[in-house]
């Protein structure tokens, strides 16, 4: 026994002997020999510019010292990969028998530059050969379990859109691998596109089916956190749940402020990934506590999200200063078919436009429904083809005359007359209703109320040209008006239209009143989409005489006032009898 105890010692004083010796052997006489052989392998340039030494351990590190490695001779700088050090460690004993056991893999000071060409291919590929397919049924590909540990600092990578030439880049401080039960644990953090970004989650499984669970994503100070599965073994799946007490999506889309620049296209043309819902399946649901864009806040959202078939649904329900909104986005991808069906009833309208630093022109509650569907690769395609409805009904408050004046002094005149500008007029009521078709939106009911006057409206707006033709009549409440009640058209571009008295109308000398009729049908008939139930915009009385007239300009009923003279002393008692007749029509009585 003593003999057997001496003989173990002694190998493993040789053996111990013959490692610390080989971190005295010159290994860099066979960088040429290494270089070579990656040449073979993969057709790039590999370089070892620094020392190559070994250290003393049974598990020995490899380190290689000012390393570079060749990029695709397609690519669009020289090197695919540069680094200050790369280690390798790995077990001596499985080398004995000519297996290859990596235990840990250290990359530190790297430069990596990942890229892909007008076709897609990626500067990580090598040679002709192509990715073996995905493994099907049961099991398949390689298992995390037994993945080598990874430590990774002071990295930069950045990723170049070969089709789009977009480059997103990342600035790593720490990526670490760690083995964990039959995955691993990994950990990253860093700075995306200048954004700090820390990512950590539990990876388990294999090729075929992965697990990321109590996964956790910090982007910007903003946290999400949730379980996700990914399943390739079939038609590929993506499965889980996401939530996040508050997100911040300000520095990702801009900043937060409508400085949209006129001129320019309002929908554009860049396709939309309208493709990928024929790559996979989903079924994801996302709960966010608050949703911020600049001052924009959307709470208790909650966005189950299902693609199945290239079929996307997605009904998204949120509050907005506690009121209740609601929107669903249904896609066709191989159809290239989009549709949306919104609506929100006694919504804070003028804190709305607000928050999104439009205007604080206007305050009043609004009620809103649209549904839409459309066609096409991109926004525009899609707007252009734009088919549905869209209702708006804003209810009682005040308007400032400068939100007019903006566009022009005339069209003060008709919304808001008899103030200067920046004076503050009582608004009653505001409708309207459009109905699209071909990307075509045709006024079917367009009118608002201010304590002086109901002005109605008629025309286009073109989503496919991008330009709109709307004409509004003014009919006086009060006699001592009617002089300024000419015809105002609104046309032009979307997003810088002008306006200016109609020559045609105004060269009549002829003005318009409010009508007697009575809306029949209540303002349901002409706004189809809204609630008209208690606390709605819609169902108050205040909106009768503006639907009354709506109601009229779009039968095509002038109400012209032939004796301009007769018409002075009776302008105010026909319009108290038409908005009592329209009231008497909305509530039956």
């Amino acid at each position: 026994m003593r003999k057997l105890l001496r003989f173990i010692v002694v190998v493993a004083l040789l053996l111990a002997g013959a490692l610390y010796a080989l971190t005295f052997v010159d290994l860099g006489r066979f960088a040429p020999q290494i270089e070579a052989a990656a040449k073979d392998a993969t057709g790039r340039t590999l370089k070892i510019g620094g020392e190559l030494h070994i250290g003393f351990s049974l598990f020995p590190t490899l380190v290689a010292e000012k390393v570079s490695f060749g990029n695709a001779d397609w690519g669009t700088r020289p090197q695919m990969l540069t680094a200050d050090e790369l280690g390798l460690q790995l077990a001596l004993l499985p080398l004995l028998s000519g297996n290859v056991d990596l235990r840990e893999v250290k990359l530190s000071g790297a430069d990596i530059y990942l890229e892909t060409d007008r076709r897609g291919r990626g500067n990580w590929e090598f040679g002709d050969a192509q990715p073996a397919p995905a493994p099907a049924g049961e099991g398949g590909g390689m298992s995390l379990a037994g993945i080598p540990r990874v430590a990774l600092s002071a990295i930069k990578i950045a990723y170049r859109d070969g089709a789009t030439g977009q480059v997103t880049e990342a600035t790593l401080d720490e990526v670490t691998v760690q083995p964990k039960g039959a995955g691993v644990h990994a950990v990253v953090g860093g700075k995306v596109n200048g954004s700090a970004v820390a990512f950590s989650a539990d990876v388990s499984g294999d090729a075929a089916r992965m697990a990321l669970d109590n996964a956790s994503l910090d982007v910007a100070g903003t946290s999400v956190g949730g379980d996700l599965a990914l399943d390739l073994s079939g038609r590929p799946k993506l499965t889980g749940a996401l939530s996040s007490p508050k997100f911040d999506v300000t520095p990702f889309l801009g900043g937060g402020s409508a400085s949209g620049s006129k001129g320019g296209p309002v929908f554009s043309r860049d396709p939309l990934p309208l493709d990928a819902l024929e790559a996979l399946d989903a079924d994801l649901t996302f709960a966010l506590g608050a949703l911020h864009y600049g001052k924009l806040v959307l709470a208790d959202i909650k966005l189950p999200v299902k693609i199945a078939n290239g079929k996307l649904s997605a009904p998204l329900t949120a509050a907005y200063r506690d009121t209740p909104l609601k929107l669903t986005l249904a896609a066709d991808g191989k159809a290239k078919s989009v549709s949306v069906d919104a609506g929100a009833t006694n919504f804070d309208l003028g804190r709305l436009l607000a928050d999104l630093d439009l205007t604080t022109m206007l305050t009043a509650r609004a009620d809103f429904g649209a549904k839409l569907n459309g066609r096409g690769n991109s926004l525009h395609a899609i707007a252009a083809s734009l088919g549905g409805q869209t209702n708006l009904a804003i209810g009682e408050g005040t308007i400032n005359s400068r939100a007019f004046a903006v566009v022009s002094d005339d069209l003060v005149n008709v919304l808001a007359p008899g103030g200067k500008t920046g004076d503050r007029a009582k608004l009653v009521c505001a409708i309207s209703a459009f109905e699209f078709a071909g990307g075509v939106g045709t006024s079917k009911a367009l009118a608002l109320e201010t304590d002086t006057l109901v002005t109605t409206g008629s025309g286009t707006v073109d989503l496919g040209r991008e330009r709109l033709d709307l004409l509004f009549k003014p009919k006086p409440k009060q006699a001592s008006l009617l002089s300024l009640a000419f015809p105002v058209r609104l046309s032009g571009p979307l997003n810088a239209p002008s306006a200016g008295l109609d020559r045609t109308s105004a060269a009549t000398g002829i003005a318009t009143a409010v009508g007697g009729a009575a809306l029949t049908g209540g303002v349901g008939a002409l706004l189809p989409l809204m609630s008209t139930g208690a606390g709605s915009v819609a169902g108050g009385g205040e909106c009768g005489a503006a639907a009354a007239a709506a109601q009229e300009e779009s039968r095509g009923v002038g109400g012209t006032v032939k004796d301009v003279g007769g018409a002075i002393g009776g302008a105010a008692e026909d319009a108290a009898k038409g908005i009592g007749g329209a009231v008497r029509g909305i509530f039956g009585r």
